[in-house]
């Protein structure tokens, strides 16, 4: 009888739980990357001088931090030496930090950034933190940091106003009271298929006449197509909690309408500044690289 094997390194699928394991395992790997000097001793807990990571942590229910503690024979300025002297391979330098008491220096940090790129985790860094530990010894405190993101497109916020577009019926003049667009597909911001036209409608907000239709625009099928081909590369994938602080939000959004044959229309609702997002009215992707792209391709397309 044959037997059929699944390779030792074939991906898993992705998952809120592979991911997590994922960003663990990175997390790890990044603490193997800390060159530590001879007679180092490693610790069971962390010092009190070195109570967290050195560069701060991220608050959110998605952070993994892998922490590694030890006891170097060196002083604290020998530490920072041999540091400069042994930067983790295949890192970036991010920045450093130091804790003081009036004008002592009673810690000092460095923090590293993975270039690597991930579908599984965001904000990976390696932060090494030492303080002294008498004159002539100094304790270490390394801490591999990731969020893992959950590859479950997030939920739109439910209720509201939707303010309903149509290639065939134009931009409404105004979006007051509305607060997202119909409700779309579960899965992916756009259905499948090859829109033939669109129109995107862009409103003010509270600056200018309020909430009025600021611009708009009408797309042809090639347009379309383009746009919504960039619409399908946004991101999904999201963190889970933690503290955001957005920029000033006065409510400016852009509603972006595509035409499928023989198919309901399929909107989308873009917030245009704060913490921008878009939505299709039932699941929601945030603001990264990827939405800053689609936005961008949008504002070309209306007339200036």
């Amino acid at each position: 009888m044959s037997h059929v094997s699944t390779p030792t390194g074939a991906p898993l699928p992705a998952s809120a739980s592979t991911n997590e394991a994922r960003t663990v395992a990175e997390t790890r790997r990044l603490i193997a990357l800390v060159t530590l000097p001879p007679k180092a001793t490693q610790l069971t807990s962390a010092p009190t001088s070195l109570s967290g990571p050195a560069m701060g942590a991220l608050a959110s229910a998605s952070l993994i931090d892998s922490p590694r503690f030890w006891r170097v024979p060196m002083s604290m300025q020998q530490s920072a030496t041999w540091i400069a002297a042994h930067s983790p391979q295949r890192l970036g330098a991010s920045g450093t930090a130091k804790g003081t008491t009036g004008s002592v220096v009673t810690s000092i940090g460095y923090g590293y950034t993975d270039n690597l790129h991930s579908d599984a985790w965001q904000n990976a860094a390696l932060d090494i933190g030492i303080a002294p530990d008498g004159a002539h010894g100094s304790y270490w405190r390394a801490d591999g940091v990731a969020l893992w993101v959950d590859p479950t497109p997030a939920t739109a916020p439910a209720g509201g106003k939707r303010l309903a577009v149509t290639v065939a019926g134009g931009c409404p003049t105004s979006d007051r009271g509305a607060t997202n667009v119909p409700p779309g597909t579960k899965t992916s911001l756009l259905p499948p298929g090859t829109p033939t036209a669109g129109v995107i409608c862009s409103y003010n907000g509270l600056n200018g006449a309020a909430f009025a239709l600021r611009s708009h625009a009408r797309l042809d099928g090639t347009q379309a197509e383009r746009l919504a081909h960039q619409a399908r590369t946004i991101h999904l994938s999201h963190t889970t909690g933690g503290v955001t602080s957005c920029p000033m939000d006065d409510g400016a959004t852009t509603v972006i309408a595509f035409h499928y044959p023989g198919n309901p229309p399929a909107t989308l609702w873009l917030k245009d500044n704060g913490c921008r997002s878009i939505s299709n009215g039932t699941i929601t992707a945030g603001d990264d690289a990827s939405l800053t792209t689609f936005a961008t391709a949008v504002t070309a397309l209306l007339p200036h």
